[in-house]
């Protein structure tokens, strides 16, 4: 590995054990007006509730349906207090930008590290999609076709779920697990792809050398740590029918590499899938000046696959 190849894997390690971010803007010309059905308990984990919110814009609604998982640094949660979650969900672009759209969101909350690992966070997104599915109606939405989306770690893991959604198992005693996980279009915002090679090829050994803990609050226990990083990487999980996907990532971000979205691209272009990688320039992580502007791509993306 190159001296130039150490630094940034230095820099990029540095960004991701502190998930440090860039700013937030506050979107300019909201609220959207919406209302909110909240705590909608979708599934039980050792006892807990797993819980997500169905957030509808109050009018120019598309019918269409869309997961968001609430993630940052494969933590989840919602505050208690009512008027911090309402300022989030009125001046944050995630939630705005696609109530401006007019899609209905089911916000879905996973099981949180450090109780628990990654492993164990996709199988709630898979969870998610199936109870969104099952209760699509009750909220004007077209069940049979659904899109995710999310950023960062909630973009990780909207594609570990839309990379391995299945058609659901018949013979469960549960009746929401009989039902599809699959969706039919994504969108993720500068997630990881490829925890292996992160930023550079082998990558994940400077990690590994610098800080020997990180992997194991990622994964529990480590036991083969290459294939076990393949286990969570998404591109490893793109097949021949793996849903459309837009990829959204800033050319300057120092939490997560810009090449693991291009590598991701690569990949679905090796197979001919429909993906495209809109690139900001000197866009940071998280948000960055004029973000709002790239939702229209989102939403025409979103509306061509699920429409």
């Amino acid at each position: 590995m190159s001296c130039w190849q150490m630094r940034w894997s230095m820099v990029l390690l540095f960004a991701f054990v502190t998930g440090r971010v860039d700013g937030n803007e506050k979107p300019a010309g909201y609220p959207v007006t919406y209302r909110v059905t909240e705590d909608v308990v979708f599934g039980h984990k050792d006892g807990l509730a797993l819980t997500l919110d169905v957030v509808e814009p109050e009018k120019d609604r598309n019918g269409l349906g869309l997961v968001v998982v609430s993630s940052g640094s494969w933590n989840s949660g919602k505050s208690d207090v009512i008027e911090e979650v309402e300022d989030r969900r009125q001046n944050d672009h995630w939630l705005q930008g696609l109530l401006k759209g007019g899609f209905t969101l089911f916000v879905a909350r996973h099981g949180s590290s450090p109780r628990y690992t990654v492993p164990e966070m996709i199988p709630d997104m898979n969870r998610a999609i199936r109870f969104t599915r099952s209760s699509a109606r009750r909220f004007n939405v077209d069940p049979d076709h659904l899109g995710i989306t999310s950023g960062s770690s909630g973009g990780h893991l909207s594609l570990m779920a839309a990379l391995t959604g299945d058609d659901g198992r018949p013979d469960s005693k549960d009746p929401i697990e009989r039902i599809s996980s699959r969706v039919q279009c994504v969108v993720a915002w500068f997630p990881p792809t490829d925890l292996v090679n992160w930023g550079t090829p082998g990558g994940y050994s400077i990690i590994q050398l610098t800080r020997p803990d990180l992997f194991k609050r990622v994964l529990g226990e480590v036991k083969d740590l290459v294939p076990q990083l393949k286990s969570i990487s998404p591109i490893y999980f793109v097949k021949s029918d793996s849903p459309p996907l837009l990829l959204i990532h800033g050319d300057a971000d120092r939490t997560v590499p810009l090449q693991q979205s291009e590598i991701l691209k690569a990949k679905y272009e090796e197979l001919g899938l429909k993906v495209k990688l809109v690139v900001q320039p000197g866009g940071g992580h998280s948000s960055w000046p004029g973000v709002m502007d790239q939702y229209p791509t989102v939403w025409e993306w979103f509306e061509k696959y699920l429409k």
